[in-house]
């Protein structure tokens, strides 16, 4: 192996030497056991001092790299500890380049989403684009014969949607690029999250207009025999298919609000984990409980009526279920694995808090696999049951569907229809569910701009600390701590701070507030600017605190009233 120096780099030579010898071990240059050049050979093959090799040489040693002995020099480790924490050299080289990348907007934060939401902006563009096309006797959620969709007119409408969709897809994929010119925390979360806000509402625009304008071609042309908007019902078996059996579901969502007993149980004992920290724990555990309450939804939906013949259709409705109960009872079981990832990084020291950010962006990663093969599934149930199709069974319905996305019809009491659009189900607008989901989901979508008001009010909003009648208060946005100064001890200034993990609070470049957990220290509340140089830490009512204020001058003006 050729190790090669840099003079004029500005990593020191005694680095490079051990970096690169760190590279030959891992792409197998240098083999387990293999003897390494000894301290005088290697330097003056360099050309630089052997202090320079010795310390590089000392540094591979402490790092668990290679060993030394009198005799035999210095040669490669046998085995490797698989197990061992990265060095400390690693890691300081690790968190120069997350920093560096954090400065330049490449924060774990963006990182995150860039992994995470990129590919539904592709699932909501290939799903709603399949639309276009000609399948279950519909096109844009409108019922049509296959040979009117060759009309020249019904060619234009598809082609434009065609364009609006390609447009859409190059805005929508370079808006989060904007995320990149800030290193501001709320600045992206406000551009994230009203990306995604839009990305729903915009990516169907074009969808609706196509729906409008097929409609109105219906019209023209006088092709609706009957716009009596009618619900049919298979009286078969009471017209129910059920494949949400209680067992498989339950088994997973046990055990998900197991581990959030355990949690419980360590936040009992442990001093790392408290009880603020299982309510983390409990809202991921609870998400197995939605899961399993949706495909119970699902599965409550009436036999779909495609023909005359109830077997017919009662066996199309049961293949559709069964794909739809396999999702959700997989959905169930990751959701626990999950949940345990959780718990496991809030009560061992041993885990590093990194695992919790993997196992978050395969968590998502691994939804979205489960999701991309459905529209496939369900495309070939449609192929089994092309013949059976009976279009009569799908004129009806055009005018219950508003936009070909809205679903409401009076004269239908079910609140779960399947969609038209794209994969799943959608609801009855005209049912008391109905509305009370629309509503809910209006209000979800409205409460996107203001939580990210809130967010840059929170980066930009400077903190205070104020002593007013012996009572120290910490002043953000709100009062966050009001603290008797006769209780406060152990008061120290400190210049730096320790390695610790949000357990719940803010974490932004320029604001630490809430509770932080110390490994091996215990809990700390948090209430200070980190790019600031002093800190106050400092006692109180059985709680450790980190404090300081708008500025230095601040924060030293309230260290000294605090000792007095």
């Amino acid at each position: 192996m050729v190790i090669c120096i840099d003079e004029i780099s500005e990593i020191p030579i005694y680095n490079q030497i051990r970096n690169q010898i760190v590279l030959g071990i891992s792409d197998g240059r240098l083999q387990p056991g293999e003897q390494l050049p000894t301290v005088r050979a290697l330097a003056e093959e360099i050309g630089i001092n052997s202090m320079t090799v010795n310390k590089a040489y000392a540094l591979l040693k402490q790092e668990g790299y290679i060993v030394t002995d009198r005799r035999n020099g210095a040669r490669i480790r046998n085995e490797f500890d698989q197990g061992k924490y990265l060095s400390q050299t690693s890691l300081d080289n690790l968190q120069q380049i997350i920093s560096e990348a954090n400065i330049r907007g490449f924060s774990m934060f963006n990182i995150i989403l860039f992994i995470s939401t990129y590919p539904v902006l592709l699932i909501i563009y290939f799903v709603l684009k399949n639309n276009h096309k000609f399948h279950d006797h519909l096109l844009f959620s409108v019922s049509m014969k296959e040979e009117w969709v060759e009309q020249p007119a019904v060619q234009k409408i598809i082609s434009e949607f065609h364009k609006q969709m390609n447009i859409l897809l190059l805005i929508f994929f370079a808006i989060p690029l904007t995320s990149l010119l800030t290193s501001h925390f709320s600045i992206q979360f406000t551009i994230w999250m009203n990306w995604l806000m839009l990305l729903i509402l915009l990516f169907y625009v074009p969808y609706a207009i196509a729906n409008k304008k097929l409609k109105k071609w219906k019209k023209e042309n006088q092709l609706y025999e009957n716009q009596i908007l009618v619900s049919y019902v298979e009286m078969k078996n009471d017209g129910n298919v059920r494949k949400v059996r209680f067992l498989p579901f339950f088994l997973p969502t046990f055990l998900s609000f197991f581990v959030f007993v355990l949690s419980l149980v360590f936040a009992a004992l442990s001093e790392k984990t408290d009880f603020d920290s299982t309510i983390m724990v409990l809202s991921i555990a609870a998400i197995s409980l939605l899961y399993w309450i949706i495909a119970f939804w699902m599965d409550r939906r009436p036999v779909e009526v495609i023909c005359n013949d109830s077997d017919t259709n009662i066996n199309y409705t049961r293949s559709k279920k069964n794909v739809w109960k396999n999702f959700w009872l997989a959905c169930v079981w990751l959701n626990l694995a999950y949940t345990l990832i959780t718990l496991l990084t809030l009560v061992s020291d041993a885990i590093h808090p990194g695992i919790f950010l993997v196992g978050s962006i395969a968590y998502a990663l691994v939804l979205l696999i489960l999701i991309i093969p459905l529209g496939k599934k369900f495309k070939n149930i449609e192929k089994r049951y092309v013949s059976s199709f009976d279009p009569a069974f799908k004129i009806n319905e055009d005018e219950a569907w508003i936009f070909g996305l809205f679903y409401y019809n009076p004269n239908n009491k079910s609140s779960i229809v399947e969609t038209r659009a794209g994969i799943g189900t959608s609801v009855n607008m005209a049912t008391g569910l109905g509305k009370g989901l629309t509503i809910f989901s209006i209000i979800a979508m409205l409460s996107i701009p203001f939580i990210s008001i809130f967010m840059i009010m929170e980066e930009f909003t400077p903190i205070h600390l104020v002593i007013k009648d012996d009572t120290l208060y910490c002043e953000h946005i709100f009062e966050n701590y009001a603290i008797d100064t006769d209780t406060i001890s152990n008061v120290s200034l400190v210049d730096e701070l320790p390695s610790m993990v949000k357990s719940n609070g803010t974490a932004m470049d320029n604001l630490l507030k809430g509770k932080f957990h110390v490994r091996n220290q215990g809990n700390y509340e948090l209430f200070l600017n980190p790019q600031h140089k002093y800190y106050i830490n400092f006692s109180a009512d059985e709680k450790n605190y980190y404090v300081n204020g708008f500025d230095d001058k601040e924060t030293l003006d309230i260290y000294n009233a605090i000792k007095d």
